[in-house]
């Protein structure tokens, strides 16, 4: 089974109600467009209403923040999610963050394609040339080396989530190669663009501009092209054109 959505990476803190309402309209979204797709959210702090969470087959949720987990990947509870798709009998997961969309039909079937067609062991949307950066929030991957790359044990200490990602993808790999040739190798790379990747977190006052703008994102009717996902260092930046030249 490859048809697992797990959202995750967020956090609402008192005073940041209205994320309830991004996290709302994301699952509403990834239902619509998933409908037989099994969806996991987890996240900590206020935790959404219960019309929200029983959109999704199950969840987890800590009532307090985890301050650890902030700004450096979420390992704690990616591995929550991860572990219950396992258990599960899912082979393969596709991750986001719980504030952004794909506007995109049945994303796990389409990341499926791209990694089989590609030969590769998961899809990545940012990374970089050198570093060892790797993006942690959008991938899709088989689920046992999703698990190895989110070794909460090798995670710590860290200031990004980017390195520990990537250097724990270069253990996963078991491959002694140089990070780009083992990218190529093993990766298969789209640009938040081609994922048509929106990011709620930082466009959702423009988002709250729309007409009727609940009732346009979930039907997909307003212009997503200028909502993309672009929160990423741009030093040595790799794009699908210069990843596959």
């Amino acid at each position: 089974m490859h048809d697992a959505i797990l959202l995750s990476h967020v956090f609402i803190q008192h005073g940041e109600e209205y994320k309830l309402d991004t996290i709302d309209l994301c699952v509403s979204h990834f239902r619509k467009h998933n409908p037989t797709s099994h969806i996991y959210l987890t996240g900590h702090g206020l935790s959404p209403k219960s019309p929200t969470l029983d959109i999704c087959d199950g969840h987890y949720w800590q009532d307090s923040i985890i301050p650890e987990e902030i700004n450096v990947g979420h390992p704690k509870l990616v591995n929550v999610g991860l572990e219950y798709f396992k258990e599960q009998g899912f082979t393969h997961v596709f991750k986001n963050r719980a504030d952004s969309i794909n506007v995109v039909n049945n994303i796990s079937n389409y990341c499926f394609n791209i990694i089989n067609k590609e030969n590769t062991k998961k899809l990545i949307t940012t990374s970089n040339d050198c570093n060892f950066y790797m993006g942690d929030l959008l991938t899709y991957g088989g689920i046992d080396f999703l698990i190895d790359c989110w070794n909460i044990e090798t995670w710590y200490p860290t200031s990004t989530g980017l390195t520990s990602l990537g250097k724990n993808f270069i253990k996963a790999t078991e491959e002694d190669l140089p990070w780009k040739e083992l990218l190529k190798k093993h990766t298969s790379y789209r640009d938040p663009s081609t994922m048509n990747w929106v990011d709620f977190r930082r466009y959702w006052t423009a988002i709250l501009k729309l007409d009727n703008y609940r009732e346009k994102v979930l039907n997909n009717d307003f212009d997503y092209k200028y909502l993309i996902w672009d929160d990423w260092p741009y030093e040595n930046r790799l794009t699908e054109a210069n990843f596959y030249s």
